[in-house]
């Protein structure tokens, strides 16, 4: 069995094979990132690193089938029952979340409003689901003239807290943010799901949120994940994101040989939340030449795992993420190579990963190891 020292996680988010075994459960039959970019592009997608790692032997749209080169290839499934990009993450970490978060679909406690306008000194001018537009549209001049907070919500699991820059600077909403944050945390029956601060600009008939300076808020995991369990092992864990992370990263591999090391490819997943195909085909062509520049720096006691959160088909009705099968690439030169069996929840890659660095695996943890599959 093949031994590594060092795992390398890249996560191209948003990259879906077409409509999960519980699509239907989210309206989502018929989603299929990559076979809709393929309709779209045709002959201009070229992914020629992928389909070298396997992928064209998961789905017909990825180019030619042909024997991975030292690379195990599979399928993921989700097992959350809900939508949140957060907790997609969470599972693909080894915390997965079995309470669903708690629903506001009127408001939030009168209990909480009470205490947030004592701690900051300022009247809450609404406490309500609201359209974030129309919020401005009622609120705001009556939040510019009396310095109020404006708290709002979709109407399930999330808070938005909102004031003009010219009433509010931007480290005193952070605090607003991160008192809401910690006072649902607190609270043992609910759990609250993203609390996001929303700072507008403008004028009257103008105002408009700064989408820069927007902050989001995340409940905390239910359990540690894969990064917290082997920082306390003592092993180096570097998490690289933005537009230079692979630089970032091939700069780091070339220095440490142990370890864990987190990529997370945003762009293809913000153009399908866009519905942009043609954009999420030109990220995907994108994340494929990086890995191009990547293979080379994976030596014999390295493992790369390349997989995804959630699908997110840029042609599919709708702003949400889609139900799908998601990818699971596993690559070393130690590898001889080969097709995995489906598998049933994001976690089996925590557990691959806790297994490969000698770490246990929590008594109520979720997940499988196939470190034992990869000779």
């Amino acid at each position: 069995m093949a031994e590594f020292k060092r795992v390398i996680l890249v996560i191209a988010e948003g990259l879906g094979l077409g409509a999960a075994p519980d699509a239907a459960e989210f309206a989502d039959n018929g989603a299929d990132t990559l076979g809709h970019l393929r309709r779209h592009f045709r002959a201009r997608l070229q992914l020629p690193t992928l389909q070298k790692l396997g992928l064209a032997n998961l789905s017909p749209y990825a180019g030619t089938q042909r024997v991975a080169e030292h690379s195990w290839h599979g399928r993921l499934s989700q097992q959350a029952r809900y939508k949140s990009p957060i907790e997609d993450y969470w599972e693909l970490l080894g915390a997965v979340n079995q309470t669903e978060p708690t629903a506001y679909p009127s408001g939030f406690p009168q209990s909480f409003i009470e205490q947030l306008e004592r701690e900051f000194h300022r009247p809450v001018l609404v406490n309500s689901p609201y359209h974030p537009r129309h919020l401005l549209e009622d609120y705001g001049q009556q939040q510019v003239v009396t310095g109020g907070l404006l708290i709002s919500t979709s109407g399930g699991s999330d808070l938005f807290v909102s004031a003009h820059e010219e009433t509010i600077t931007d480290e005193e909403l952070e605090r607003v943010g991160r008192f809401s944050r910690h006072y649902f945390d607190k609270q043992g029956s609910n759990r609250l799901q993203q609390v996001v601060t929303a700072p507008f600009t403008g004028r009257p008939g103008r105002y408009f949120y700064r989408a820069a300076a927007q902050r989001s808020f995340y409940m905390c995991p239910a359990q540690p994940t894969v990064i917290d369990q082997a920082q306390a092992a003592g092993y180096p864990v570097q998490v690289v994101t933005g537009e230079t992370a692979f630089n970032k990263l091939g700069a780091i591999l070339q220095q440490s040989g142990v370890g864990l090391y987190l990529l997370s490819f945003h762009e293809l997943d913000q153009a399908g939340y866009r519905r942009d195909p043609e954009l999420s085909g030109q990220y995907l062509m994108e994340l494929d030449r990086h890995l191009a520049t990547l293979l080379p720096l994976v030596h014999s006691e390295d493992l790369l795992l390349v997989t995804a959160n959630h699908g997110n088909d840029p042609s599919f009705p709708g702003t949400a993420s889609t139900r799908e099968w998601l990818p699971l690439l596993a690559y070393s030169p130690a590898l001889t190579g080969g097709r995995l069996a489906d598998r049933s929840t994001l976690a089996d890659v925590a557990a691959t990963i806790m297994d490969i660095l000698g770490l246990d695996l929590p008594v109520d943890g979720v997940g499988r190891s196939f470190r034992s599959l990869l000779i």
